[in-house]
């Protein structure tokens, strides 16, 4: 049997997100992800962009060897520029499997009116930086996901930040004690939020994600921790936040996933308390690190980062090819 007739590419089905998730362990060991949250990632946060969720089968055994997906980014307006992301176990490689996965993705965006894709690599993944090249993929730009190891991390800093922002009127709290479960509580954080990232650098147009979508993002999943929420309010506004999130599939990891403030509340050293904060509670409950990632064009956040010991220890290239004819 011949390659060309050794695997199909399909839609994704429920019952694949186990295989999807062993393909990105396989792909990317440091970074491995649970089925709970790719599922919540595939139908929650992209579901607003329609994504193609494909995956490819080997025919004689029903193996899934392969998966991409194709999604507009949140918080992005432009309906010409996708998203492409994907994978192929290293055993099923150099057989065509992901050439027919982005070929399937490739002609759904321009059947949509679409005209560019941007996808991403690590730059150490070879075979991945030539696939993309061979396609027109030039980068835009880089990303850098970094650590930091809590058995050197210093918060002796935070009483004092913690006692100038209480003279200055600035309140800190968690969500957990906010309450989570209170519908006006979320409306505001969802308001604040939806501001709070409007400067985060990005390619198109920006829009905010709708109220439903980011409340069961954010917490409609065991990895949700209200008490990570940590929070600056003042006069019942919320004004700052640093939140952070568990991984399933990584325990011991604390992943530190957004920090902002509104832009009239900033050089307060805001940030740098919030940030503090996570840290303080990931050595509390037992974390060994705290992951992130950072984007090369986000140079204050990088440095507040590196200044807390953050380190650098992967980098991601973000390409983009503008899409021809059929």
């Amino acid at each position: 049997m011949t390659d060309e007739a050794r695997y199909f590419v399909r839609e994704l089905r429920d019952s694949d997100y186990t295989a999807v998730a062993a393909i990105q362990k396989a792909n990317d060991p440091d970074q491995p992800v649970s089925v709970e949250s790719l599922r919540n990632l595939f139908e929650v946060l992209l579901r607003a962009s329609h994504p193609r969720q494909v995956v490819a089968e080997e025919g004689a055994t029903g193996e899934v060897v392969g998966a991409g997906v194709v999604f507009q980014m949140p918080f992005e307006a432009d309906p010409t520029r996708y998203w492409v992301v994907g994978g192929v176990l290293p055993d099923h490689r150099r057989r065509g499997v992901g050439s027919r996965l982005y070929d399937d993705l490739a002609a759904e965006v321009r059947r949509r009116g679409g005209t560019s894709l941007t996808s991403q690599v690590l730059e150490s993944a070879h075979d991945g930086s030539t696939f993309l090249a061979k396609r027109g993929f030039v980068e835009r730009r880089r990303h850098w996901g970094s650590r930091l190891e809590l058995s050197s991390a210093d918060t002796s800093e935070l009483p004092a930040l913690t006692h100038a922002l209480a003279n200055d009127g600035i309140e800190l709290t968690t969500l957990a004690r906010e309450g989570v479960g209170e519908p006006q509580v979320l409306t505001r954080l969802h308001e604040f939020y939806s501001e709070a990232v409007r400067d985060v650098p990005r390619e198109g147009p920006y829009v905010p994600m709708p109220f439903d979508e980011f409340r069961q993002f954010f917490f409609g999943t065991h990895d949700a921790l209200p008490d990570a929420w940590f929070l600056a309010k003042t006069a019942g506004r919320y004004v700052g936040v640093s939140q952070a999130a568990r991984e399933a599939a990584r325990p011991q990891v604390l992943l530190q996933n957004f920090t902002g403030t509104l832009p009239e509340f900033r050089r307060r050293k805001i940030a740098l308390t919030l940030k503090l904060m996570v840290i303080d509670y990931a050595k509390r409950n037992g974390y060994s690190r705290i992951e992130t990632t950072n984007d090369s064009l986000n140079a204050p956040m990088w440095t507040l980062n590196e200044g807390l010991g953050f380190r650098k220890v992967r980098e991601a290239i973000q390409l983009e090819t503008q899409l021809g004819g059929p």
